[in-house]
């Protein structure tokens, strides 16, 4: 949260134009067959299984924030936490949101403490610039020697700052981000993993005319699958 341009490193690297790009990405491992990257003034596509999009910064916070249109449940969107913000933070191991909102979320989602519905739970999406950013349970779930929990942690910013989400590492290990600070955007994708299927990656992140188009009632009166 490097607000003053004196104490921003890329604010100094990029007026000695030490930069090809006044940016950095951030790719983040889930398994030890990878490493993780921190690449300043390019984007490395080869850590993309999808194409990047680009959301605007929110606002001047002093963190890389974007706002969201609300959350989604398998593609589904619950009607919640619109106008809700989200602090997009390489510095924090966890995810965190308003208390109302994880509570709700918690209620939704049903995680059995023994893990017995483990596998049947959704995908956790939150929806911003026309797309769905998907979740999968192992992203915000904490499962440990039989037990479940969902691991999102209250947070409690009040306004104007709040509501406020913050997404770290479980977050940035699904998808690859891009930080252009001249034209304060970050870009998402889905981050390319060893072992992950193109179908895999594809559910990951949805676009909300699909999910639409998906719904509309065919002329039996049955929604499309």
């Amino acid at each position: 949260m490097s607000q003053g341009s004196d104490f921003n490193m890329m604010e100094r690297l990029t007026k000695t134009q030490a930069l090809r790009q006044p940016l950095f990405s951030v790719f983040l491992s889930d398994d030890d067959k990878e490493h993780s990257e921190v690449n300043f003034g390019e984007v490395k596509h080869h850590h993309m299984a999808t194409e990047l999009f680009w959301v605007d910064v929110a606002r001047a916070s002093g963190y890389w924030e974007v706002a969201i249109d609300g959350i989604a449940v398998d593609d589904q969107p619950l009607g919640i936490c619109a106008g809700c913000f989200v602090a997009v933070d390489t510095g924090t191991s966890e995810l965190a949101g308003p208390s109302e909102v994880v509570q709700q979320l918690a209620q939704r989602l049903d995680v059995q403490s023994d893990c017995s519905n483990y596998d049947s739970l959704p995908k956790l999406g939150f929806q911003t610039a026309g797309r769905i950013l998907n979740l999968e349970p192992r992203d915000y779930i904490d499962r440990a020697e039989g037990h479940c929990e969902i691991s999102l942690m209250p947070l409690d910013v009040p306004p104007p700052q709040g509501p406020l989400f913050v997404f770290g590492i479980p977050f940035l290990q699904r998808f690859y981000t891009v930080y252009n600070k001249a034209e304060r955007k970050i870009g998402f994708a889905v981050a390319r993993h060893h072992g992950q299927s193109p179908r895999q990656a594809a559910a990951l992140l949805v676009s909300n005319a699909s999910v639409s188009e998906q719904a509309k009632p065919t002329s039996s009166g049955f929604l499309s699958m």
